[in-house]
């Protein structure tokens, strides 16, 4: 009995030593075509990989029941996979968080935000913000200058370990950072924005909510991109995001791949 057990062990031991893993590559992208990164630099990028299956940052209602685009649209992942799609073997799928858009509509994120900021800027501009406020948005800009300036240097520029720091970077200062700037000036709670239902939302709760959101957005697509991870063992996924969001998703995806036995890699790894 003992020997079978033994022989048993020896086989599942070797099994998973000779198993071949599953390769993910959190490929950040830019969406419009811009000088430094375009479809055919995106298209040369995926027949290097030769992906299995390429994620695609929308959700199910931009594809058909057999996973076709049911429309396209000029940005470079669009474009890219449309293309890629007719000269080789690849499924593709969404992993988005669904509705986004209409999501942020609803729980009144959208367009206070951008009215937030807006409103927040004109302060910084006119002198209005007291010092410590100044220098937090002042490195907000600087951050967010930074991380603008990568797309115009090809993909490898914003595909790297030190981008995902200022991305990082640039997103703690925009959700929680300004949030508190927000806070201390009593005009972001005394403006309003009226929804569509005639139900009115301050500039600080719509402000509050899409932080929420953008923890809730990444956490889900996350989990969407480890779903597809367990269901295409020993394949070659690519994830085609906005790199803003790359920090995000290698920091909640890379501590499950001795569990789920996958390896994140790079594109120039191939």
């Amino acid at each position: 009995m003992k020997k079978i057990l033994l022989i048993l062990f020896a086989a599942m031991l070797l099994f998973n030593c000779t198993e071949k893993k599953t390769e993910l590559i959190i490929l950040g992208t830019v969406h419009k075509p811009i000088k430094g990164f375009q479809p055919d630099s995106l298209y040369k990028i995926l027949v290097n990989i030769k992906p299995d299956l390429i994620l695609f940052e929308v959700d199910s209602s931009f594809f058909t029941k057999e996973f076709k685009f049911n429309k396209t649209w000029d940005s470079n992942e669009n474009i890219t996979t449309v293309k890629y799609m007719k000269n080789f073997d690849v499924d593709v799928r969404p992993y988005e968080f669904t509705s986004r858009n209409e999501y942020r509509r609803k729980i009144g994120a959208r367009p206070t935000d951008s009215k937030a900021l807006k409103l927040l800027d004109s302060m910084f501009k006119k002198e209005q913000l007291d010092s410590v406020s100044k220098q937090v948005y002042s490195q907000f800009l600087r951050l967010n200058d930074t991380l603008n300036s990568f797309a115009f240097y090809g993909a490898e520029a914003f595909n790297n370990i030190e981008a995902d720091k200022i991305s990082e970077a640039r997103q703690h200062h925009k959700y929680k950072e300004l949030l508190k700037i927000m806070e201390k000036y009593s005009v972001f709670s005394e403006t309003f924005f009226v929804k569509n239902n005639n139900d009115s939302i301050s500039y600080l709760e719509g402000y509050k909510r899409a932080s929420k959101f953008w923890d809730l957005r990444n956490e889900t697509m996350s989990k969407n991109i480890l779903h597809f991870v367990k269901e295409y063992k020993g394949s070659k996924i690519v994830v085609l995001n906005g790199y803003y969001h790359r920090y995000y998703l290698n920091a909640l995806i890379k501590p499950k791949q001795d569990s789920l036995r996958f390896i994140v890699k790079e594109f120039y790894d191939y």
